[in-house]
């Protein structure tokens, strides 16, 4: 086998299985004959074994300034793990450059290049009780310059400080940063013990104390099957790691002895309380995960964490669960292991269609080479009329590759079948194909939505039922009696003939409907002829018409323009209207506030109980004194909308129009105590 396929088929498995270490990589290939589907498989089938696959790891060198290795099972990754508060984002922030296996002996078929020797500057968040110290670091520099740098922020000498938060491992002042594969972005925290010694305090500290009696808001983010659920719950300082676990696995469903964790701080053990573990506060982010090696690639830490909870649990005997070897893995506290997260082919950020399949083109690019299949950059809207809404000459197959990260067919199937050079041609030549990435869940929905959209909701369900199993797919398209539909779903498990042949099946079924296509369409392109020679001869007959429906058009434009300026004037008055219904409403709540309340029973005074007869019937009744003037009863009648403008105030007989009357006088000296009927008359 030539020697650039072997690092090709070796790129390729270490991408599958999460595998940096290459001598290990080497060897499973050579147990499997470079067979790269069976040394995959092998890793998986064996993933759930205690003993880890069954192949014997060769010798492997020790980097300089290094112990040991974690380096059991298919676990053998000697890149450090990050510190915890960086767990959430050390994936965004990871330099390949920091992480190259400095000091790992190759093989003589890897071909692989060592790390550059280019210097980065690294960021610290140095926590000290109160305070939040940032500290910009060369990676060529070393750990004592960090304490230098302290000690001259905070002024404590440096043989007093000790720096936790590393990457689990013992740490001199003399190691350089580099040498740690470091992400940018750290998290530290610093003690000095020496500065206040337990032995000369008679109890526990101020500090300690107030951190047990605080309630730490702890935000978890449980990710099952998949799905993502934030969940956030208060704990006080006083409740121990592993009562925070079983609180969680009453509302989380996770038993203890699978929950895996990230996010807990290093000392953070079971029996110990949550408030002197050096959580943040007042609020400190963990993700929990069910642990599954098969469905999901799991850290050392993560599997540390498990094994742990587990022998906990059963030294309290609250759970039968038991390994016979006593632990799955062999693990240095010293050392954990780590695995790179490829850049997302289609991140969440991307604002539309078009933006979200220029990175996935450039994604997979950078991942799989140049020679792949041209994916069409653009909504899928767009992708549809030009594959299969077009001319029957010009129309094409449509091919929807969905893709899924977490899938262990993924990166095979791209990279081996996919991207091959006769299917790369052949789909270049024939397909118009589009691309999708359902890693994120939102990318998944906004897929579905697309999909129940364009192509019905029995094709929206069925992508919806698809699990990162299934992927990746090929859906094949193609448009029969002005329909579009899908003639075949190629799953990622196939081999470069099988999906050659599926392409052709599906070319030829499709070549024979064109056919068809094409000879309607000329059929309907000669009767389109005709018709259109038919409009030419109609227009021509409508010509002598035209002048005629001008002079009615021009006469219908000024009617309209009369009809136009007489709504103005109707608007015009009707808004003069109301303003003069709000002017008389104003005035009727004005007088009714003016208007002197109605004499008490039994009153001693002379009063006048009047009775008006509005129009259509209305009567309103009303007691007032002898002495009030008729400006109140005028008033009164006014503030119950019956303004003398339009009104006249008459008596019942004699026939008086009160309205006309001095309104100074009072009610006594017209005589109409009392008690008189009076009668409101619209004027003429």
């Amino acid at each position: 086998m030539a020697s650039g396929e072997r690092e090709s088929i070796l790129a390729d498995f270490q991408a599958c299985t999460q595998l940096d270490d290459i001598e290990t990589s080497i060897a499973i290939l050579d147990q499997n004959d470079w067979n790269l589907m069976q040394a995959v498989q092998s890793v998986l089938s064996s993933a759930d074994s205690p003993t880890g696959p069954g192949f014997a790891t060769p010798p492997q060198a020790k980097p300089p300034g290094e112990d040991q290795f974690f380096s059991s099972g298919i676990f053998s990754d000697p890149v450090p793990w990050r510190s915890e508060a960086n767990v959430m984002d050390s994936a965004s922030s990871y330099d390949p450059g920091s992480a190259s296996g400095a000091g790992l002996g190759t093989s003589s078929g890897a071909g692989l290049s060592s790390r550059g020797t280019d210097k980065r500057m690294l960021h610290f968040n140095v926590e000290y009780r109160n305070r939040n110290v940032d500290v910009f670091m060369q990676d060529t520099d070393t750990v004592a310059q960090i304490k230098e740098a302290l000690s001259q922020d905070l002024g404590i000498p440096v043989g007093k400080q000790e720096l936790k938060g590393w990457a689990n491992r013992k740490v001199t002042d003399n190691a350089v940063l580099r040498d740690l594969h470091l992400p940018k972005e750290n998290t530290l925290f610093l003690l000095t013990p020496d500065l206040n010694s337990p032995e000369t305090s008679a109890g526990p500290s101020a500090s300690m104390v107030d951190n047990l009696n605080r309630t730490y808001n702890l935000k978890i983010t449980n990710r099952d099957n998949g799905q993502y659920n934030q969940i956030t719950l208060k704990f006080s300082g006083t409740k121990t790691v592993k009562e925070v676990k079983q609180d969680v696995f009453s509302i989380c469903d996770i038993p203890v002895r699978h929950q895996v964790w990230t996010g807990w701080p290093e000392n953070a053990t079971d029996p110990k309380q949550i408030g002197v573990i050096g959580l943040s506060y007042p609020s400190h982010m963990l993700e929990l995960t069910r642990s599954n090696l098969a469905s999901k690639p799991r850290t050392a830490q993560e599997v540390a964490m498990e094994i742990e909870v587990s022998e906990s649990e059963e030294e309290d005997g609250s759970h039968d669960w038991h390994d016979s070897d006593g632990e799955i893995f062999s693990i240095n506290d010293e050392h954990v292991a780590t695995s790179r997260k490829q850049t997302p082919l289609m991140p969440e950020s991307v604002k539309d269609e078009t933006e979200a399949l220029e990175h996935f083109t450039r994604e997979f690019r950078e991942r799989y080479g140049e020679c792949h299949p041209v994916f069409y950059v653009g909504s899928l809207d767009n992708t549809i009329k030009d594959a299969l809404l077009c001319k029957a000459t010009e129309r094409k197959l449509l091919a929807i590759y969905l893709h899924h990260d977490n899938s262990i067919l993924a990166n095979v199937f791209c990279s081996q079948i996919l991207c091959s050079e006769g299917i790369v041609n052949f789909m270049t030549t024939n397909f118009i194909t589009w691309a999708w990435d359902m890693t994120l869940e939102t990318n998944a929905s906004r897929l579905i939505t697309m999909a129940t959209r364009h192509f019905g909701s029995v094709a929206a369900n069925q992508i919806r039922s698809y699990k990162p199993d299934n992927l990746p797919v090929l859906l094949i398209i193609s448009r029969a009696r002005a329909t579009n539909e899908v003639v075949d779903v190629i799953r990622g498990d196939v081999t470069v003939d099988e999906l050659m042949s599926k392409l052709l099946s599906c070319h030829d079924g499709f070549t024979q409907q064109q056919q068809k296509d094409i000879v309607e369409e000329a059929e309907r392109d000669a009767r389109e002829s005709i018709r259109t020679q038919q409009d030419v001869a109609y227009q021509e007959s409508l010509e002598v018409d035209r002048k005629k429906r001008e002079a009615k058009e021009a006469e219908e434009r000024e009617l309209a323009e009369i009809q136009q300026r007489e709504l103005m004037r109707q608007a015009e008055e009707e808004s003069k209207r109301m303003e003069e219904e709000a002017l008389k409403q104003a005035i009727e709540e004005s007088l009714a506030r003016e208007i002197p309340d109605e004499p008490p029973e039994g009153c001693k005074e002379v009063t006048c109980m009047l009775r008006i007869r509005a129009p259509e019937q209305e009567m309103l009744m009303r007691k007032f004194y002898g002495k009030n003037k008729l400006q109140v009863v005028i008033n009164y009648i006014t503030s119950k909308g019956f303004h003398l403008s339009e009104y006249k105030l008459l008596t019942t007989f004699p026939r008086r129009d009160l309205s006309s009357e001095d309104i100074t006088r009072t009610l006594e000296d017209l005589r109409l105590c009392p008690q008189e009927t009076l009668i409101l008359e619209e004027r003429t």
